[in-house]
């Protein structure tokens, strides 16, 4: 019985006064394949709050998910690479704007989500939803985002 309760109270305690963030992003799933060198190409990555948008492929071999990409170095001096697109707008032509203080902004409902540790995750503004994050390998100085 008191095993009952206590499950009932924990579950009440935890579904009342968060606000609920969607881990599933809404922009559509598109193939993701770009590599960069960034010392040769984009050295502003070599330091930490540095990032890059690539919203144009340079060969015919590169795929760059539904808006474009973020890649983000991290502060905790790892890579991470996200969609441009605002989820809470899901329109391929608004595209959110990055920081190197670590948030990027939606210039349309003005969401802003963190992107400095990786999470993509809505911080101010209507949007609850996360952003669209791909994986990130690094070998060298060579980035590889793939989904």
């Amino acid at each position: 019985m008191r095993l009952k309760y206590l499950v009932l109270v924990l579950t009440v305690l935890f579904s009342v006064g968060c606000e609920k963030v969607n881990e599933e992003s809404p922009v559509p799933k598109y193939p993701v394949s770009y590599s960069i060198d960034y010392l040769i190409y984009a050295p502003i990555l070599d330091t930490q709050g540095g990032y890059y948008v690539v919203t144009t492929p340079t060969e015919y071999n590169q795929y760059l998910g539904f808006s474009g990409l973020l890649i983000f170095h991290g502060f905790d001096d790892r890579f991470y690479a996200f969609d441009l697109c605002c989820p809470y707008e899901c329109n391929r032509e608004i595209r959110i704007v990055p920081e190197s203080t670590g948030r990027a902004t939606c210039p349309e409902c003005g969401s802003e989500y963190d992107i400095g540790f990786g999470t993509g995750r809505p911080t101010k503004g209507p949007s609850t939803k996360v952003l669209r994050r791909y994986n990130v390998s690094v070998t060298g100085s060579v980035v590889r985002v793939t989904n």
